[in-house]
């Protein structure tokens, strides 16, 4: 993804949108819902909203919804005059209480698109899409539009700007090679270093680098993944100690990465590098050093302070389903809810750690199958930790991704199946996720059985599904494993002509 310019006029239509609904919200007299789809992104706009309606001292209730809840009956048991939906399709909201036109309908999600041809009441409902207004959509995230609500609420809105630099970097919204966030982000980045809000620099990218102990930082690095270190708290001591880097101050306090010189960033970098290198990995190793947002409100040494090490925190509450506790955060809570949610994230960060770490050491756990790798052991993976372990599999190139990853768990009678795409087979034009697709066309599949992104995603099967979804799944690879065979082969003798 290539760096974006957005036109000051756009932005301008941007916060003009914006201002109708804060308008709106502040001439309430009731209290309103507000009913999140559960996401890093969509819980920083959560709590920018839940903020600025604290301002004007009127209380809000909060639903989350993931992939497992039923959302018309959630809002069928409530009894607002006000609805903000924030990171849901129109194909996903309830329509009764859409075509109810005594209600307050505010629709949030930079994707989101009007259908002229579901008969709704689109002149009463309040929508703020990117799409809506010709902007890309890579241009800002749903934390980002919330912002720019936040502005038509108080004076002092780039407050903001962190939650809404972490909702861009949760959607990615970063040039491909410098790793700088792009399109209206950087609009808001600079409102927020402007104010001393933000701070923006270079840096060494571990989680953990402005929160942890530096040896507890690499012991639970797990993308990258670092031979021998990641998941081992006695060998990373060691390791730290052999570069006579110091790992407290002279106070006793725990130095972290960030309060390392430049002479000793080197020295860790550098051997970093070489470990890397000496394990074979084909991890991007220059993504170790990259773009660094500090937001300056926050503490030294909280995980918050950081931006990147905020949206871990995030990802990993969005994953174990401790979305109140996540808002709370959000919300400013710097006390026991905080650290209530830090122990649970390290305890989970470090069953990852340990997870990888036998992976590495035990080749027979991923089954070599002719067109996929699967892994079937439920003696080491929990539904918790699959989604962060495979992704950090493929994404530090622990295991090899020329061919799709699978992972398979199951719990009672319900099987969980796990897709990773091969970056290999995505350029030869293969999406797995289309297979599922196509099932779904056919009514072999169930499409309220499967989430995630289309690189990434899980299925949720009965015992009676499974074994013929991976037959369908084995069938759909070979096919397009002889084809591309066939196309390599033509074009060769083509080229022999």
């Amino acid at each position: 993804m290539s760096s974006i310019e957005v036109p000051f006029d756009k932005i301008q239509d941007l916060k003009d949108k914006a201002s109708k609904i804060s308008e709106l919200l502040k001439g309430l007299e009731e209290n309103l819902v507000i009913i999140c789809k559960v996401n890093p992104d969509n819980l920083c706009a959560s709590g920018i909203l839940v903020s600025c309606l604290r301002e004007i001292d009127l209380g809000c209730h909060i639903i989350f919804i993931d992939n497992n809840s039923d959302l018309d009956e959630r809002v069928k048991k409530i009894n607002y005059s006000t609805h903000i939906f924030i990171g849901f399709q129109v194909k996903e909201l309830p329509s009764k209480l859409l075509k109810d036109e005594a209600k307050n309908i505010i629709i949030i999600d930079n994707k989101f698109t009007i259908d002229k041809r579901l008969k709704l009441p689109w002149n009463d409902i309040l929508t703020l899409s990117l799409k809506e207004l010709d902007i890309p959509v890579i241009a800002l995230s749903n934390a980002g539009l919330a912002y720019f609500i936040a502005e038509g609420f108080t004076e002092d809105y780039p407050k903001f700007s962190g939650l809404a630099v972490v909702g861009g970097l949760a959607n990615k919204q970063v040039d491909s090679k410098s790793q700088k966030l792009i399109g209206i982000n950087r609009f808001i980045l600079e409102e927020g270093k402007k104010e001393e809000i933000l701070k923006e620099s270079m840096g060494t990218r571990i989680s953990g680098r402005e929160s942890l102990p530096i040896h507890l930082a690499l012991k639970y690095s797990i993308n990258p993944y670092f031979p021998g270190l990641t998941g081992n708290e006695e060998a990373c001591t060691s390791f730290v100690s052999k570069l006579g880097i110091s790992m407290k101050d002279q106070d006793g306090n725990w130095r972290t990465i960030s309060s390392l010189t430049t002479e000793e960033t080197k020295k860790l970098y550098d051997r970093l590098i070489a470990l890397l290198v000496e394990g074979k990995s084909q991890f991007r190793t220059e993504l170790l050093i990259g773009t660094i947002y500090i937001i300056l409100t926050e503490i030294n040494k909280s995980q918050t302070r950081n931006a990147e090490e905020y949206l871990w925190l995030l990802e990993g509450a969005c994953q174990i389903k401790k979305y109140g506790l996540a808002l709370a955060v959000i919300l400013g809570d710097r006390t026991n809810l905080y650290d209530e949610l830090k122990r649970k994230m390290e305890n989970y960060h470090g069953k990852a750690a340990q997870i990888i770490e036998k992976i590495t050491q035990d080749s027979t756990i991923v089954e070599n199958k002719e067109y996929y790798r699967i892994i079937e052991n439920q003696d080491i993976f929990d539904l918790e930790s699959a989604p962060l372990v495979i992704k950090a599999l493929i994404e530090s190139n622990i295991i090899s991704i020329d061919i799709p990853l699978l992972l398979h768990l199951k719990e009672a009678n319900t099987n969980y199946l796990y897709m990773h795409d091969s970056p290999t087979q995505i350029q030869k034009g293969f999406l797995i996720y289309h297979i599922f697709q196509d099932l779904v066309k056919k009514k072999v599949l169930v499409e309220t059985c499967f989430k995630g992104e289309t690189k990434f995603f899980r299925l949720i099967l009965s015992d009676e599904e499974y074994p013929v979804i991976l037959e369908e799944f084995k069938k759909s690879l070979k096919y397009h494993h002889k084809g591309t065979k066939t196309e390599a082969n033509s074009k060769e003798k083509e080229d022999n002509k």
